[in-house]
């Protein structure tokens, strides 16, 4: 595999990631969080649906077709995070802060996949100016 077939496959992983957590977070109650944590995730969320659409053309663009591609990490997330969501035993400040930890770990799985994207986007853009 080349480098260029390394970054399709990267693109289509986070294709996948922001498409599973927009779907994921489409039809998710988040009305236990306070307001300031909603604005947080709102504005993740407004950042993952641009991404989504991004991506996709890029993809498009060269020639990946990324299918039904799903990340076993962010279902493993989204698992967890509708289990505490469904579970009615917490105190709320213990819920929210349960919920905002599982979602940390979304968003910094996600961050890190764009990062790796950046690294490999600068090592093609090397390969291909030598």
């Amino acid at each position: 595999m080349d480098k260029e077939e390394l970054l399709g496959k990267e693109l289509s992983n986070l294709y996948a990631i922001s498409k599973q957590v927009n779907h994921y977070f489409n039809d998710s109650d988040i009305s236990f969080l306070s307001e300031r944590r909603k604005v947080i995730l709102e504005d993740y969320l407004k950042i993952s649906c641009k991404n989504e659409v991004e991506i996709a053309e890029t993809l498009r663009h060269i020639n990946v077709n990324p299918g039904n591609t799903t990340d076993s990490i962010v279902n493993e997330i989204t698992e967890n995070l509708q289990e505490i969501i469904s579970h009615n035993g917490f105190k709320k400040d213990s819920k929210q802060l349960s919920y905002m930890m599982s979602l940390n770990r979304l968003i910094s799985y996600h961050v890190a996949n764009i990062e790796n994207i950046g690294f490999l986007l600068n090592e093609v853009e090397l390969k291909n100016a030598s």
